[in-house]
């Protein structure tokens, strides 16, 4: 239940806490999602896709922000772990 709650505060904080950028592959980008939805069972609504210029550009003060560079490098920029731990431990691990 406090994982319920814990999640359902979250969502109404933050949209999407789960933010996966991208310099110039959406389709690549796609993929993580898609991984991120099947193996983990994370619910399409708390990811979002943004393109951006450069990863090295970001400065993450997300829940947790990535980055897919151009060479297929995926970079974490930000991490809550309570958010991680307490949130996203409810979701199957492969």
């Amino acid at each position: 239940m406090k994982y319920a709650i814990s999640l359902c505060f979250c969502l109404s904080v933050h949209a999407s806490p789960i933010q996966l950028f991208h310099e110039s592959e959406p389709d690549r980008a796609e993929i993580v999602k898609q991984i991120f939805i099947g193996d983990y069972k994370i619910p399409e609504d708390l990811i979002a896709i943004k393109e951006i210029r450069a990863c090295d550009e970001l400065r993450g003060r997300g829940k947790l922000d990535l980055c897919l560079k151009n060479n297929g490098d995926l970079l974490v920029v930000s991490v809550d772990r309570s958010f991680v731990n307490e949130s996203l431990k409810i979701f199957r691990a492969p």
